[in-house]
């Protein structure tokens, strides 16, 4: 075997975040298999050769053998004897895994840093720049390197260990709405998510509910069956704590209600300089992802959470539908797959031309799908592993993540409901109403808004001196960082029919209508006039996107050579 002990502790560490203090690694050497385990909670299930990330929901006796049934649970499963090995995904890809084969070597992890520190080589992979441009993500099942697969949601893969060969078998998403009256759903669900609720039995002295003041998170806190020692953290600006309609003060109430230990912690940027913040950002996330707002604490929250004793966090990630869209465009955008020919600006100001960025045919409308079933499955196959999965990679050097409602079984039923139950997760919502108390659900988040913070002097003199560097123009063309630097701290140049008064008004008008409303006066407006519905993306984002794929570029490079001999 190429690899021993010393490599994998030598990756472990170039993985671990500069302001966090880990358990000692776990890895477990032995017929011709190498793994290794960064931070490990005491909780993990292992078993010989097979590792289980995530959480599984109940005993799962043979969890760990290879060809056994997929345990209902929240993870990434890897599992092996002496001659296959294994990988198993959850029903929506929670946590991802990558793989990358050679003559020599199958390397399996959910970090792709890793992959390329034990390849030795970067391979950049141009198809996934155009989509982290367009959507802040790496794109539907791309990596940064070329010869790193993903491993898609429901699925599993095979390597058998004598001949080498890899099989790939994976469920597809299907949505079946059953002809059951509403209150024969409603119970079906309700029950589902009793006994996952029944299965999950977390020590609550060692795994934190993140509190908002939205659905998920407060389902959490009526379904689990013991609360007692549970604590809850709520996190965002210090000046929401004064705002009753903020995440921050409903997530307070709830927590004075039920009796729970309860911290607020404040996410206002860092006493650290902006590049710092940034670094630590792409290491802990790998730049999967644009969403840094959570962040600008330089991750503050899950350092203090890591060192108080946390080990995990319940995070209320699911399945349940989502948010109204009356046209295909609304339904791209809604789910955050956008590509760059998909914005107004982009279009009229010829960026989108600078790549090109195909949609996989799995991904496209299928015939006789309705606008909320592609709307849904797009959740399930697109947002859900390349951007929720993306969100738990950021957390989980520092504590475990589970995801209950991803559960097997609520999943399968969520898809059976008709589209109106699960637009806007309607039924789902009305479940939780009817067990809540009387608290309000909250009207603003906590934490500022992703465009506010790239609005900051010192993150744009940041992006733009990262944009005129020698990687930098490398890798894009001369024509996108023109235009970028022409742009970089204005606003989106609207259409003169957007700025005018009459649209201004029209626009008051429909965000005062309940949301219902305002979908069908798009949805009117889309048949009138088609060409007049359109999205501009911020020059600032667009920057920000590009500096992600320039530090990513560079860090990878460095990964590569962390494991060649002298």
């Amino acid at each position: 075997m190429p690899y021993g002990v010393r490599d994998m502790e030598r990756v472990l560490s170039r993985l671990t975040p500069d302001n966090l203090e880990p358990r000692p690694p776990r890895i477990i050497e032995g017929s011709g298999v190498l793994i290794g385990i960064l931070n490990p909670v005491d909780t993990l299930p292992i078993e010989d050769e097979s590792v289980c990330l995530g959480a599984l929901f109940g005993a799962e006796t043979d969890w760990w053998r290879p060809g056994a049934e997929a345990p209902e649970g929240s993870y990434a499963l890897f599992r092996g004897d002496g001659a296959t090995l294994e990988l198993v995904s959850d029903i929506v890809g929670s946590r991802t895994i990558w793989y990358a084969q050679t003559d020599e070597l199958f390397i399996a992890a959910t970090s792709q840093r890793a992959i390329v520190c034990f390849l030795q080589g970067f391979e950049p992979n141009e198809a996934a720049y155009p989509w982290m441009l367009s959507s802040g993500t790496l794109g539907p099942g791309l990596s940064w390197d070329r010869r790193i697969r993903c491993l898609g949601p429901d699925a599993r893969l095979r390597l058998d260990r004598r001949s080498w060969e890899v099989r790939v078998e994976q469920i597809p998403v299907e949505f079946h709405p059953e002809a059951r009256s509403r209150e024969e759903h409603e119970r079906r669900l309700r029950e589902a998510l009793e006994a996952t609720f029944a299965r999950l039995d977390p020590d609550s002295a060692h795994w934190v509910l993140p509190l908002s003041g939205g659905y998920d998170s407060r389902a959490i806190l009526l379904f689990l069956k013991d609360r007692s020692k549970l604590k809850a953290v709520t996190w965002g600006l210090k000046s929401a704590l004064g705002d009753r309609e903020s995440d921050a003060w409903v997530a307070r109430e709830l927590a004075r209600h039920f009796g729970l230990s309860h911290e607020y912690y404040e996410t206002d940027l860092s006493g650290e300089s902006v590049e710092r913040v940034f670094e630590r950002f792409l290491i802990a996330g790998e730049g999967r992802v644009d969403h840094i707002s959570g962040y600008m604490d330089g991750f503050a929250i899950w350092r203090r959470l890591h060192d108080s004793g946390c080990q995990g966090v319940l995070r209320g990630d699911e399945a349940f539908g989502w948010r109204p869209a009356s046209t295909p465009s609304g339904v791209i955008h809604g789910v955050g797959m956008a590509r760059l020919s998909d914005y107004r600006n982009l279009l009229r100001d010829g960026v989108a031309g600078f790549y090109e960025q195909p949609v996989p045919a799995t991904l496209q409308r299928r015939e006789q799908e309705s606008l909320s079933e592609w709307r849904d499955r797009l959740y399930q196959t697109f947002r859900t592993p390349a951007i929720l999965a993306a969100l738990n990679d950021l957390k989980c050097a520092y504590v475990e993540v589970v995801n209950p409602f991803q559960a097997r079984r609520v999943v399968l039923l969520a898809r059976g409901l008709p589209d109106t139950h699960r637009t806007d997760k309607r039924l789902f919502k009305d479940i939780v109403r009817r067990r809540s108390p009387p608290i309000a659900f909250a009207g603003s988040r906590a934490i500022e808004g992703h465009d506010s913070i790239l609005k900051n002097p010192d993150l744009l003199a940041l992006i733009s001196r990262e944009l005129s560097g020698d990687v930098a123009r490398g890798l894009f063309p001369a024509m996108l960082l023109a235009y970028l630097e022409d742009r970089i701290g204005r606003p989106a140049r609207a259409p003169a029919a957007a700025r005018s008064p009459l649209r201004r008004v029209k626009s008051e008008v429909k965000r005062l209508l309940p949301a219902g409303i305002a979908a069908l006066v798009t949805s009117i407006r889309g048949r009138l006039r088609p060409d007049s519905i359109g999205v501009d993306l911020e020059a600032n984002r667009l920057a920000f996107r590009a500096y992600i794929i320039s530090r990513m570029h560079a860090l990878l490079g460095r990964d590569a050579v962390v494991l060649r001999r002298p």
